[in-house]
């Protein structure tokens, strides 16, 4: 076995548990709740099992997101040939406003130093893309 070959395959094994961990904590969310630390929080507030529900759907969509912005971080870095600071700040922004979205969505409520977090994200990115 040579090196690239033991590299390739360190690498694949990688992309299985960047991709399998997030999978497997929103399958658990969704299956048991009380088991997820945030879920926990939420049951506690006793807002209603609707609010409980959209906050069982945002989970899902967060560690969904959040799971699969690493490797496309990764991929816009080496595919792109994009500086790190820059491959990172894109899907950061993204899952930020899709995060924002799907709160919103799922719970009626939106967070506003969230979005203005967001956008100054946003600006950011699109500032350093025309620049670079």
């Amino acid at each position: 076995m040579t090196g690239k070959t033991l590299l390739l395959i360190l690498a694949f094994l990688l992309l299985l548990l960047a991709l399998g961990v997030p999978v497997w904590l929103a399958v658990r969310v969704m299956r048991h709740p009380e088991k997820d630390r945030g879920m926990r929080r939420v049951m506690a507030e006793q807002r209603g099992t609707e609010y409980e529900k959209g906050m069982q759907k945002f989970f899902m969509v967060s560690y969904l997101s959040t799971g699969l912005s690493f490797p496309v971080a990764a991929l816009l870095e080496d595919v792109f040939g994009m500086e790190r600071f820059l491959s990172l700040l894109i899907p950061a922004c993204a899952l930020g406003l899709l995060l924002n979205v799907a709160k919103w969505r799922f719970t009626k409520e939106y967070s506003k130093a969230g979005l203005v977090t967001t956008a100054i994200g946003i600006v950011l990115t699109v500032t350093l893309l025309i620049v670079n």
